[in-house]
C-alpha cells in the first residue's frame, strides 16, 4: 500500500510540474502574442483605454510600479486646475519663482527648459512651461504655489497633496516625491530631495487613470498639450510629442492632441498619449521605458480603434 501510495504521489507531482510549466509557457505565449498584435514589443509597461468606458482594454505589466520621469507632472496639472476652481485664484495669478534651486535647476543643460529670468511668472506661463516644454522648475514652482509656499517647504506639502489625491483615486501604491518627475538623488541637488522612495512610482493602469481624470475632468488640456511650440518670456517652448502634425510619426486618422512625454535614465522613454479617431471615443494610451514610445504608441492606438475597443 504504500509503495502504491509513494508511486501515486509522484505521479500526482510530475502532472503538476507539467501542468504548472504549461500554464506558464501558455500565459507567456499570451503575452508575447497580445504584444505581436499591438505591436508594443519594447516598452516594459504599458496599458491602453477608451476614456468614456474608464476601463482598461489592454495592459502589458499593467499593474507594476515603475518611474514614470515628467509623466508625474500630469497629476501636478490636475492639482493646479483644482485649485482654480476651487479658490479665487486665476491664470494671471502670480507665481512667486524667487527660491535659488529653481533658477539654478532652470539653467541645467540636463533639467533645465525654462530659465526663470523674473522673481514670478503666472499661472498660465508656468501652466505651459510644464505641459508643452516639459519644464522642471515649473512644475515645481507650482506645487509649491498651489501648496501656498514658494520654499522646499511648501514643496513637502505638496507632495502630501499628490498622494492624498492618488489615494482618492485607489492608487493604493502609487508613490510621488517629487512634482516633475526627476529622481531623489537629483532634486537634492536643488533643495529638494525628501525621505522615501528614489523616484515617483506608478504602474501603467495608474498612469492611464490619472490621465483619464485629467482630460474628463479638464478637457481643454488637449488644447494646450496639441501646441507644438510657442513663445513665453522670449523663450522657445517645444513640444516633444511626435505624433503631433507635422511631426516624424504623425498620422492623420489618430487626431492625436496629446499628452505628455517623459524621460530620466531609470524611467526611460515615457509616453501617455491620447487621440480621438472620427466616430469613435477618446482613448488614452500608455507605455513606459519605451525605446520606441511614438512608433509603438502609434501601433496600440491603431489596435484599440481597429478592434473596436474605443
Amino acid at each position: 500500500m504504500k509503495l502504491k501510495q509513494l508511486f501515486k504521489t509522484v505521479i500526482i507531482t510530475a502532472v503538476a510540474s507539467v501542468s504548472f510549466t504549461t500554464m506558464g509557457s501558455f500565459a507567456s505565449n499570451m503575452e508575447n502574442a497580445q504584444a505581436s498584435s499591438t505591436g508594443v514589443k519594447y516598452a516594459k509597461s504599458a496599458a491602453a483605454m477608451d476614456v468614456n468606458s474608464s476601463k482598461v482594454a489592454w495592459s502589458k505589466n499593467g499593474n507594476t510600479l515603475r518611474p514614470i520621469a515628467s509623466i508625474s507632472k500630469l497629476m501636478t496639472l490636475y492639482l493646479v486646475r483644482e485649485k482654480l476652481d476651487d479658490t479665487s485664484a486665476t491664470w494671471n495669478s502670480k507665481v512667486n519663482t524667487s527660491y535659488w534651486g529653481l533658477k539654478s535647476m532652470g539653467k541645467s543643460s540636463v533639467y533645465g527648459g525654462f530659465k526663470f529670468k523674473k522673481n514670478s511668472y503666472t499661472v498660465r506661463d508656468l501652466y505651459l512651461a510644464a505641459l508643452i516644454e516639459s519644464s522642471n522648475n515649473a512644475a515645481i514652482a507650482l506645487g509649491q504655489w498651489v501648496a501656498g509656499g514658494y520654499t522646499p517647504t511648501a514643496n513637502k506639502r505638496f507632495l502630501k497633496m499628490m498622494n492624498t489625491q492618488a489615494k482618492k483615486w485607489h492608487f493604493t501604491r502609487a508613490k510621488f516625491v517629487s512634482a516633475n518627475g526627476m529622481e531623489n538623488n537629483e532634486l537634492a541637488k536643488y533643495g529638494y530631495g525628501v525621505s522615501g522612495s528614489y523616484a515617483n512610482l506608478l504602474s501603467a493602469n495608474y498612469v492611464a487613470h490619472m490621465a483619464r481624470h485629467l482630460i474628463n475632468d479638464y478637457p481643454d488640456i488637449t488644447d494646450d498639450s496639441s501646441i507644438k511650440s510657442m513663445k513665453v518670456d522670449g523663450q522657445t517652448l517645444y513640444n516633444y510629442n511626435n505624433l503631433l502634425p507635422g511631426r516624424k510619426y504623425y498620422q492623420s486618422s489618430l487626431n492625436v492632441d496629446g499628452l505628455k512625454t517623459g524621460y530620466t535614465d531609470p524611467a526611460g522613454y515615457c509616453f501617455v498619449g491620447t487621440a480621438q479617431k472620427a466616430g469613435h471615443d477618446r482613448i488614452v494610451t500608455v507605455v513606459l521605458h519605451d525605446a520606441n514610445e511614438f512608433t509603438e504608441t502609434r501601433s496600440l492606438m491603431n489596435y484599440m480603434y481597429n478592434n473596436n475597443l474605443a
